[in-house]
């Protein structure tokens, strides 16, 4: 179901490549939550690719595709065994509405749909387990960004997945 979304998408955008609105990133993100009492923080790369729609002075849509996986990982102790939470893979499709000021600032915000997949590790007593478990969820999110020059911005993001708090601080690039 996803690479037919993501194959529709790039189709759909491949037929306005003449007007050259692409905006890919790279981001490091931080996912952290707490239940129960359990706090976890996971750290991750990603990778965007979005295409810049102009709607109205200064006013853009932008559907963007982000893939990512995790390169910090967490432990938490239940019940005197500890566990060892990484993040495997993090996929987010959005439509973002991005407003862009004068002096090269910009705001948006965007819905999203994200899916993010974790392994969770414990030992105890010579015995060992582990078990993966992802999930897709609606989140709402909102940032804020500053365009160096025509090509390079820079840009700060935060979101919320069901009780997920996911912050990122990353690069863009238009082409």
């Amino acid at each position: 179901m996803f690479k037919k979304t993501v194959l529709a998408m790039l189709i759909a955008g491949s037929s306005f490549t003449s007007f050259a609105n692409w905006v890919g990133g790279v981001s490091y993100i931080n996912l952290s939550d707490e239940d129960d009492g359990l706090e976890i923080s996971l750290g991750g790369i990603t990778g965007s690719l979005g295409y810049k729609i102009d709607s109205e002075s200064n006013f853009y849509f932008m559907p963007e595709v982000r893939i990512g996986t995790g390169i910090s990982d967490d432990s938490v102790s239940m019940y005197g065994i500890d566990v060892d939470v990484e993040m495997d893979s993090f996929i987010a499709l959005s439509v973002r509405g991005q407003y862009e000021l004068e002096n090269g600032v910009y705001l948006f915000a965007a819905p999203s749909y994200a899916n993010v997949e974790f392994t969770a590790s414990a030992s105890h007593g010579g015995q060992s387990a582990s078990a993966t478990e992802d999930s897709w969820e609606f989140g709402l999110g909102g940032g804020v960004g500053y365009k160096f020059n025509e090509t390079t911005s820079a840009e700060f993001i935060y979101e919320q997945f069901d009780g997920t708090d996911v912050l990122s601080f990353g690069v863009k690039f238009d082409f």
